[in-house]
């Protein structure tokens, strides 16, 4: 058995190698993007939104919160590849001939997104510091939770986007699933605003808003970071966040191997 586990280790790192390796060249861009996206963001949400009368330290609010969500955008474009391999080539299915479990080598494709989502999102502090640094008190700061929350929260993209991939039968039923699910789940998962001030405005909201994956991911990394004010203790986020995980790549992966036949 212990032979086993270390032969199926080795087989899923040389995957994830070789998809770090093709990751790689897009890492530049990647960031690009990234800091064009947050700058504009903290920007507009940090000064010039405070002058409609938006509370002053918004900018470091959604600063905070943009990092919780990051991987929320890389979810659309992994789907997408997953999905244009599934009407294809289907080239997932030579990963499914190599001596590894086909449940393990269908896991591997949502850990590299979790991976690659994981790089962007170490990035998107720092940048979103560079413009409401002098907003940040360090004593609220809690490295341990950042890491935890970041882990766990891009993990749950990662399976999220073999998720939907999975219910997906085409490219041309993906393009609604932005504005259909990936959009409302960030925007009304508290993006501009806490749960409490949801709760506080509908309790009937307040609780299927707990049913929102996306509200655990960004309260947990407001909490972790500015402090506990209004947000949702970290611990009930991390959780929440490992519960949702579970459930859905459960489910993902029992439909990936179903939809690809694996025995």
């Amino acid at each position: 058995m212990f032979t086993s586990i270390q032969s199926y280790w080795s087989v899923l790192w040389q995957m994830l190698y070789a998809d770090f390796l093709t990751f790689k060249p897009m890492m530049k861009s990647k960031l690009i993007d990234l800091f064009i996206y947050i700058s504009i963001t903290v920007v507009v949400m940090g000064y010039l939104l405070t002058s409609f009368g938006v509370r002053a330290d918004f900018g470091i609010f959604t600063a905070a919160t943009l990092v919780g969500s990051v991987a929320m955008f890389e979810i659309y474009p992994r789907a997408a590849a997953i999905v244009m391999d599934l009407t294809g080539n289907k080239v997932i299915t030579y990963d499914l001939i190599l001596p590894l479990p086909s449940w393990l080598a269908i896991t591997r494709i949502a850990i590299t997104t979790a991976l690659q989502s994981l790089f962007m999102s170490f990035f998107a502090l720092p940048i979103g510091l560079l413009f409401v640094y002098n907003q940040f008190d360090p004593s609220h700061f809690s490295i341990g939770w950042v890491i935890a929350l970041l882990i766990m929260s891009n993990l749950f993209f990662g399976f999220f986007s073999l998720f939907l991939s999975s219910f997906v039968q085409n490219i041309q039923q993906l393009g609604s699933c932005w504005m259909r699910i990936i959009f409302p789940l960030w925007t009304l998962g508290g993006f501009q605003f806490t749960w409490a001030v949801l709760f506080a405005k509908s309790k009937v909201l307040g609780y299927i808003a707990l049913l929102n994956p996306c509200l655990y991911a960004q309260e947990g990394m407001r909490a972790a970071i500015l402090g506990q004010g209004e947000n949702l203790p970290c611990w009930i986020c991390f959780v929440a966040l490992a519960i949702l995980t579970t459930l859905c790549a459960w489910i993902s992966v029992k439909r990936m191997m179903k939809r690809l036949d694996c025995v």
